[in-house]
């Protein structure tokens, strides 16, 4: 009998299609990704999603600043949990101009440093209190590598700072953090 045949121009038309649908599929994936509007109200729920995800208790944090890290697609959100304690998410923006979170960092009450992985390369991070601004500025100085910087904190109760890090450096955590008056003494010697 006769058998069903399909030409080499249908051949290539079902291919399109599967592209194409494929196509549709990855943009509306990507879109999905990033679903977190640039402004501070969709960032704090976005923020307490995601702090929120698997908990019992539920947790609620204070957006207290976002920080672009300079000229990157990467934002720091810095925030406060009711327990005092500071944190920050790593937001990446998209080309729909929303954010995503890469991962969030908390639990501190002091000062800590984090490295961040931009899409312009590596930076280092400070973030914490300054209570009573005792601390005029810090110095962190990478254990592997040759390296350190001083951010000025003298006119802040908290604080996210950051450097961006040589391309070359291959371990970029951790720092050593020594904290100063503002008569350049070491505080926590």
């Amino acid at each position: 009998g006769d058998v069903w045949r399909i030409n080499d121009e249908q051949k290539r038309e079902v291919f399109f299609i599967v592209v194409l649908m494929q196509t549709f599929a990855n943009v509306m994936f990507y879109f999905n990704q990033y679903d977190i509007n640039n402004d501070e109200q969709s960032i704090q729920t976005g923020l307490n999603d995601w702090l929120n995800r698997g908990n019992r208790d539920e947790i609620n944090s204070k957006l207290i600043e976002v920080v672009q890290l300079d000229v990157s697609k990467s934002y720091i959100a810095l925030f406060q949990l009711e327990n005092d304690d500071l944190g920050y998410p790593h937001l990446n923006k998209g080309l729909n101009g929303k954010f995503k979170m890469e991962h969030s960092v908390h639990g501190t009450n002091g000062i800590s440093y984090e490295e961040i992985k931009t899409n312009r390369g590596m930076y280092g991070i400070l973030f914490g209190k300054n209570s009573n601004h005792k601390i005029d500025h810090i110095s962190a100085e990478l254990i592997h590598e040759e390296f350190s910087f001083t951010s000025d904190v003298s006119e802040d109760e908290v604080f996210v700072k950051y450097k961006k890090l040589p391309s070359q450096f291959k371990q970029t955590f951790p720092a050593v953090l020594t904290y100063y008056d503002e008569n350049n003494n070491p505080l926590n010697n």
